[in-house]
Formats: C-alpha cells, structure tokens, sequence
C-alpha cells in the first residue's frame, strides 16, 4: 500500500496549508485537490509530490506515468514517503517493470531514514527471500527497527519472530509484549494461541478475550476459531462467524458450513 506524507515538510506555511486542505479535500472534491497539490509541487513541496503521485497512480496511462515520476522526483528531496512508494512500485511492478533488487535498495533507504513501514518491508523480503537471500536474522533485525519506530505490523512480525524462535532466540515474554503493543487482529490471533494452546502460557480468559477481539476486528482465522468454541451454546452466532470467514476465503470456514449442511456465500475477498 502506497504510503501517505502526513504532513508537508515545506518551511513555506502558506504551502503546508495547502497541503493540510488538499488532503482533506480528496474524498468531496478531487480535482480541486490535485490543482493544489501541483501548485505545491511547483514550490517543492516534495509531500504534494508524493500525494499528487498516489492520486494519479491508478489513472490514464499518462498519469501512471506521471505517478512515476513524481516519486522519482521526491527522492531527490528526501522525502522517505516518496522513497519508499518508489519502492513499492519497483516490488509490484506498479507502473514500471518490477525489480524487487531495486525495490529492497529503496527500502532499505527509506528505513534507513527513519520510515518504519519501508523498515518492515525490507524484513519481509529478507524473511521470504523475495529479491535477496532468504536471512531470518537481518528480517529479525529490520522487524525490530520497524517496531521500535511505532509501526504496528512490525510489532506483529517482530512477536512472531519471537514466538516462533525465527532469526532470534525464543522469547515467549518479548513475543507478548510486542504482540500486545501491536494490537492487529493478527497480532491478537497469536496472543490467543499461545494462551489457549501453550501449555507453559495457558489463560484461557485471556485467550478468548484475544480470539474475541480478533473475530471481531475481521481476522477469518479467529472468525473460524472462536465460531468453533461458542458453536454449542451461540450456534446462530458462529455461522455467522463461518459466513463472513468464508466470504475471505477461508477454508476451514467454508467446509464446516458444508459439515453443518449450510450453503457457503461466495467469496468476496481480494473483490
């Protein structure tokens, strides 16, 4: 996902309002955002570069390109948003020819400038090895990176990592911590299991608080998990649960439909 400048790094505070209400004039008023987001890039307002780059991403052919170009241009600025969408557009091939070598090069630069989100993506290519060798413990290293600076997935790798010994020792106490700074439907899913499932770490009123949350906040795995505990006492309740795990594509959603005689909705995930 392309990554927004939540403000302008402009010194000119006329620009950086302008900044402030072409943002907020996005979703009622698109087209007079994006005048104001290129009267800013006239004045090197290196943010209106990457916003303005963002809207015309999915555009015309010519505004792709135009999109492109705009993220290129905001490296030069410095601006760590602008670097790290260069990034992602060279790691999906979004309006230019993928090259993950290039996209891990960007990354790396944008983490390096203090972008938690780029830092997190450089651990996810060194933890899969996608565009360099597979290194779980420079994944764990960026993960750590990403989660000291705030950003939530990180935190979430970074629990696993923990929790599953990966590139680091285990550590079931960082693995909570992280997990519960986090926050994620995700990074809930994962306190659940270790509290339900972890005979060292067994809670099982924390555990079904987690996997609650987690079904609640859309995570289809919870969803599934947590219809197949409460199915006895709140049957209704958790096909309901198996419904909308199902409509994400979830598997072992859709085939307990199928044990319980149920018609499965179609999916509408990824739609």
């Amino acid at each position: 996902m392309l990554d927004v400048p939540p403000y302008s790094f402009s010194m000119d505070q006329s620009v950086s309002r302008k900044y402030d209400k072409a943002r907020s004039l996005i979703e009622t008023d698109r087209e007079r955002a994006i005048s104001i987001l290129k009267e800013n890039c006239i004045k090197d307002c290196s943010s209106s570069m990457v916003l303005l780059g963002i809207l015309m991403s999915d555009g015309t052919p010519d505004e792709r390109e135009y999109s492109f170009h705009l993220f290129e241009t905001s490296v030069a600025y410095n601006n760590s948003y602008g670097v790290r969408n260069l990034a992602y557009c060279y790691a999906l091939g979004l309006n230019c020819t993928k090259n993950k070598t290039k996209a891990l090069e960007l990354y790396i630069q944008a983490a390096e400038m203090g972008n938690a989100k780029a830092a997190c993506n450089v651990g996810v290519l060194y933890e899969y090895g996608n565009g360099v060798s597979k290194d779980l413990k420079e994944a764990f290293r960026w993960y750590l990176k990403s989660a000291e600076n705030g950003y939530d997935r990180g935190m979430t790798n970074l629990g696993e990592m923990y929790l599953e010994g990966k590139g680091t020792e285990r550590n079931i106490k960082e693995a909570e911590k992280w997990l519960t700074k986090s926050g994620s439907s995700r990074a809930l899913y994962r306190l659940a299991e270790m509290y339900l499932d972890d005979e060292d770490h067994m809670d099982r009123i924390k555990g079904m608080s987690c996997l609650e949350r987690s079904a609640r906040s859309g995570y289809s795995k919870a969803m599934y998990r947590y219809g197949r505990m409460i199915e006895d006492e709140y049957h209704d309740e958790a096909v309901e649960l198996y419904n909308q795990a199902a409509k994400k594509n979830n598997r072992d959603a859709v085939a307990r439909l199928q044990e319980l005689g149920l018609p499965v909705p179609e999916p509408t995930f990824g739609k």
